[in-house]
């Protein structure tokens, strides 16, 4: 079969222990594409797995590779009559809400609409989630789906198709419209298989909940619901935000509303513990623990120095200007992080390259303060207004740079995300030591209090932002940081100014 063919043609995006592997070569796939990103899977599977997984890594006509779905499909031109998405998460963990700070980018929009563009005529993306009550992964899913197709222009009513058992629940979507043949194969299969039709575009009254029986069709009343002109009053009401996810808020698994804990704890009782998530309520506590232990570690040891500051001139317009950078520079590193999983589909990797690239460009700018030939306050303020214009540069074009450069080695998106980082920690690395050059000419017992400043608002920035990104998104975060560098520009001016030669010496910096 030649490159680009889609006859028979299945991607299994998680190949894991081989089951969907097997499920496509059962119903008779001519060529399976098998998807793994963990090398020790594919390790075991082909080592000491190997015979007890009735060697399915190594069946004629499959392929198994060590990649992740979005860059796989960028670097790809080949189209496939199946793309499967089994779920990629343990049962358990799932259920308690473990992976609710975790982003995830393959249970995107533009993930979806990323397999909708490789399908073969008359293919169909099939992902499935664990099935829950009342309905949140299944719905979201659903949701997803239902906007990539409204994105791509193409009626979503008539292309897609969800399905449960008692365990799970998978979403079908198709660039073409389902036949009356179509949905009565489905129906056929449902009937065999004792699943519950959840949405077909010719669902009739009484074909859902009849097989595992729930108090209500829940999940076909919230299809029709999000298809239906009424579906931002269902999402505004609903207890669990369900709405699609998106690249910008990849957090498929938070689902929580505090808005909604009232009315569900009066519901629920004590089973009110079964739908909270761990991971963000641990996220939040992490924040209020962060915010704490800051002020005790880094505030407390100098307060015998407290009364040094009442004389010191202009003390809060300093504080705040360190403040300021503390919270926008983490911002902005988090926000890269966040970012970057998608571009380089490994967080070990990502990791490295934000936090290297911002530690080392953040120095090289710090380096670069002294050059200039302009007074610290004027460099702050010029190196914030670069600060601010490579920000909004990045906020419009970055996400179509990285799409560009997506299917590249991974050594190459590598070097490139190190380099578009560069300019803006650059940037960002003038601000402190020009700022408290200026306040230890001019007021030197604030020195002290500015790097206590600074580190307590880098520790609270750190936890703070992905929480901030799972409610307004990462671009949102992105311009908070942006306002906190020009702010910081502004209050440069206002910094204290340097003190008569007769003065007493400076603090050294």
């Amino acid at each position: 079969m030649e490159e680009g063919s889609a006859e028979a043609a299945v991607l299994v995006v998680g190949a894991g222990g081989g089951g969907d592997i097997g499920l496509a070569r059962y119903h008779g796939a001519g060529r399976i594409t098998a998807l793994e990103q963990n090398p020790d899977v594919i390790a075991a599977m082909t080592g000491p797995l190997r015979d007890r997984g009735g060697r399915i890594y190594e069946a004629p006509g499959v392929e198994v590779r060590q990649a992740e779905a979005r860059g796989y499909l960028a670097s790809t031109g080949r189209r496939f009559r199946v793309i499967q998405v089994p779920p990629l998460e343990a049962f358990g963990a799932s259920g308690a809400g473990l992976y609710a700070t975790q982003e995830s980018y393959l249970y995107t929009v533009e993930s979806l609409e990323a397999m909708l563009d490789h399908l073969a005529d008359g293919g169909l993306v099939g992902l499935t989630r664990w099935a829950d009550e009342p309905p949140r992964d299944g719905l979201r899913l659903f949701d997803t789906a239902r906007a990539a197709l409204a994105r791509r222009g193409l009626d979503p009513a008539g292309r897609l198709a969800m399905i449960r058992s008692w365990a799970t629940v998978t979403v079908l979507a198709s660039p073409e419209p389902f036949s009356p043949a179509d949905t009565a194969r489905l129906r056929a299969f449902c009937t065999r298989r004792r699943f519950d039709l959840c949405y077909v575009p010719d669902l009739a009254t009484g074909e859902a909940n009849r097989y595992h029986v729930l108090d209500r069709p829940y999940f076909a009343e919230g299809a029709a619901a999000l298809l239906s002109p009424r579906r931002e009053a269902f999402l505004a009401e609903y207890p669990f935000d369900v709405r699609a996810t998106t690249d910008d808020r990849p957090f498929f698994a938070h689902f929580f509303r505090w808005k909604s804990l009232p009315a569900l704890a009066d519901q629920l009782g004590r089973r009110l513990r079964a739908y909270l998530e761990r991971g963000y309520l641990m996220l939040a506590a992490a924040l209020g623990q962060s915010v704490v232990l800051a002020a005790v570690l880094i505030l407390v040891p100098l307060a015998p120095r407290a009364g040094a500051l009442r004389g010191a001139p202009r003390k809060a317009v300093g504080l705040a200007y360190f403040l300021l950078i503390g919270l926008g520079f983490m911002a902005l590193e988090m926000g890269f992080l966040g970012r970057l999983m998608l571009y380089l589909a490994d967080p070990v990797v990502a990791a490295a390259a934000v936090i290297a690239s911002f530690l080392v460009f953040g120095g090289v700018g710090s380096l670069l303060s002294r050059a200039w030939p302009l007074g610290p306050r004027q460099v702050a303020s010029a190196s914030a207004a670069a600060v601010l214009a490579i920000g909004t540069i990045y906020l419009l074009y970055l996400d179509a740079w990285l799409a560009a450069a997506q299917g590249e080695a991974m050594p190459v998106r590598f070097l490139v995300a190190a380099g578009l980082i560069a300019p803006l920690a650059v940037a960002m690395g003038h601000l402190f030591p020009s700022g408290l050059r200026q306040v230890g000419l001019a007021a030197p017992a604030v020195v002290p209090w500015a790097w206590a400043v600074g580190g307590v608002a880098s520790v609270i920035a750190t936890v703070a932002t992905p929480l901030a990104a799972m409610h307004v998104g990462f671009a949102r975060v992105g311009l908070a940081a942006l306002g906190c560098y020009a702010a910081a520009g502004v209050l440069a001016w206002w910094l204290p100014e340097r003190r008569p030669a007769s003065a007493s010496a400076s603090w050294p910096v």
